[in-house]
């Protein structure tokens, strides 16, 4: 659908604000297993500095240094 608005003798046509396309929210599918890798490595998984990998599925506490990337 569109509208139109008439602005000094012309029109300008703006499309109607369709589905939006930003991508879905990162889910968190894995999150037994992050705790339990986050566990066995002796972190609490719900403390706030915790990073977990999940292509090598190890978890490790972020020291806030920064690391070049």
């Amino acid at each position: 659908m569109l509208a139109a608005l008439a602005v000094g003798g012309s029109a300008i046509a703006t499309a109607a604000e369709g589905p939006s396309t930003a991508p879905p929210a990162e889910s968190d599918t894995d999150g037994a297993a992050q705790a339990a890798a986050c566990k066995a490595a002796g972190i609490d998984p719900e403390a706030s500095n915790v990073e977990y990998d999940d292509a090598t599925g190890k978890c490790s506490l972020d020291t806030g240094a920064e690391n070049g990337s």
